[in-house]
């Protein structure tokens, strides 16, 4: 069940006046950071017309265990300090059972505020051999709201291994579907990614991987519609035949 979208904004200033075509007015352009953005000025980025910012909080993809990245709450604080909107992602990966890491993952957030993205990033990275699938990642999301109640859950993955499975747990857990689909990865936005009709639709789309953002490059490039920032709660999960 959808709740209010707490508010968008409308890119305006450099992004807007250089963006690509195609791009709804009411579209909003943002990045993803981690460590290798570690020296950026979130103001910046934020007077360059971007208007989200989500930070990698940590992940389980190494053997040694889940960590919590060295550079998140600053990326959190600068982000929240410059008038962007937050949000917050975890690395799936075989380290952790998708409820462990849900528990680390909110135990360790950084100054989350009702309204902030929370999402899951599926990927296979590092020490980790498998692709969480349906009911991993719904497990994950349903484990979050646990704790926090509604929030806004966002759905990492690329169009690729989004197209070569079935999603009705993760449809059910409300989530937003965060596309990766970077097509000629040159910095201007390709279109809108192909989902396989395996999604009802996209939320946000990372379409870039060579941007630049408050003074650093490379950043990661992300379009986002109004609704990707609605507080969702979960429906009922489909039945197993």
């Amino acid at each position: 069940m959808a709740l209010a979208p707490l508010g968008a904004a409308t890119a305006t200033g450099a992004w807007a006046a250089t963006g690509p075509s195609g791009v709804r007015a009411d579209e909003l352009p943002g990045i993803d950071v981690s460590n290798y953005q570690a020296g950026i000025d979130h103001a910046l980025a934020a007077a360059q017309g971007y208007r989200f910012a989500v930070a990698k909080a940590g992940g389980c993809q190494l053997t040694e265990g889940p960590y919590t990245t060295s550079s998140y709450a600053g990326h959190v604080d600068g982000a929240r300090a410059a008038g962007l909107r937050v949000g917050h992602y975890w690395l799936t990966g075989d380290f952790l059972t998708p409820s462990a890491a849900a528990d680390y993952f909110v135990d360790h957030l950084h100054d989350y505020r009702t309204g902030d993205v929370l999402a899951l990033d599926v990927e296979v990275l590092d020490d980790s051999t498998r692709l969480w699938d349906d009911t991993d990642v719904a497990t994950w999301f349903n484990r979050v709201r646990e704790h926090v109640g509604a929030y806004v859950p966002w759905f990492y993955i690329s169009t690729g291994a989004l197209r070569a499975r079935t999603w009705d747990r993760t449809i059910a857990a409300g989530a937003h579907l965060w596309a990766a689909s970077w097509g000629r990865n040159d910095g201007t936005w390709p279109g809108p990614p192909d989902l396989g009709g395996v999604y009802p639709d996209w939320a946000a789309h990372q379409y870039a991987s060579v941007g630049s953002a408050g003074g650093v490059s490379p950043v990661d490039l992300n379009l986002a519609k109004p609704s990707a920032f609605e507080l969702t709660e979960a429906t009922d999960p489909p039945t197993d035949p």
